[in-house]
């Protein structure tokens, strides 16, 4: 019970430090979001920034990466 927790709370911990990294990586993204809007025709940069869709594909691929990294850290401490 106590590891299926502790891995409940990694799992909230890995989703809160995601999100303010993936705002900064939005934002410093913003020439990739303009390409990508004049190539594909689809709203990505508006008058005040990146849209939310944006901010939620970089959420979701930071979010990949660190459940990922810590998936095989986990795999390799079971070996």
């Amino acid at each position: 019970m106590a590891t299926r927790l502790r891995g409940v709370g990694i799992a909230f911990a890995i989703c809160l430090v995601s999100a303010p990294i993936a705002i900064v990586v939005t934002i410093a993204l913003l020439p990739f979001w303009s390409w990508f809007e004049s190539t594909f025709d689809i709203e990505s940069i508006g008058h005040s920034g990146p849209a939310e869709c944006c901010y939620l594909v970089c959420y979701i691929m930071i979010l990949t990466c660190a459940s990922f990294t810590w998936w095989a850290l986990r795999r390799k401490a079971d070996m």
